[in-house]
């Protein structure tokens, strides 16, 4: 049965084949693939569905990147080949709703959180390269327990740069579970809330 995807209704590939090969309207119809490019580590398949005259009544295209996701890093042409009939079917009108299929929202859901992740790390590696002589001293000031100096080193540091040195350690972060949870904690906040106020500033 289709799966909902924020609401919307999309079947999968499997789904709209069973359809395909059970109805009688499509009985001595054929679906047939070919590769249209392959320079890796990009590949673009086309399907195309054929009456029974032979007559072609619908095509799809799709494209994917040699591991560009877990599956594409061994599958990545047996992905493509999925989506490229899953879209002829759609042409053909075995969409259900939406003309995308379930694999292939599912995928892109999967590959912009990947992308998001990334994006994330290397803003964070950017700030802690820019900014690791700060770091290392906000570290040495949580291990004194000087929230003070702490606070003072946190505060003057630019505001991009803050919001992207908040990665889990489990992620790649450069603070660790601790001291995270220091900078979160009550004496760090308390210490920050004096600083900012002897600067007669919000932060």
């Amino acid at each position: 049965m289709p799966i909902k995807i924020h609401g919307k209704s999309y079947k999968t590939v499997a789904e709209r084949v069973n359809e395909f090969r059970s109805l009688d309207n499509y009985v001595g119809w054929s679906i047939s693939t070919k590769i249209v490019s392959w320079d890796r580590p990009d590949v673009v398949i086309k399907a195309i569905i054929k009456n029974a005259a032979e007559q072609v009544v619908a095509t799809g295209l799709a494209h994917e990147v040699e591991g560009s996701t877990n599956i594409n890093k061994t599958s990545f042409i047996e992905n493509c080949e999925t989506s490229a009939v899953g879209r002829a079917l759609a042409a053909l009108g075995l969409a259900g709703t939406e003309y995308a299929s379930g694999d292939e929202v599912s995928t892109a859901i999967i590959q912009q959180a990947v992308k998001g992740a990334v994006e994330g790390l290397i803003k964070h590696n950017d700030a802690v390269r820019l900014n690791m002589q700060v770091i290392l001293a906000i570290k040495e000031a949580l291990t004194d327990e000087d929230y003070e100096s702490a606070a003072m080193l946190f505060c003057e540091m630019d505001r991009d740069a803050l919001d992207a040195l908040w990665v889990a350690p489990t992620k790649g972060g450069i603070f660790t579970t601790k001291e995270i949870a220091d900078l979160k904690g009550d004496p760090m906040g308390a210490a920050r809330k004096e600083y900012v106020k002897s600067k007669g500033e919000f932060k």
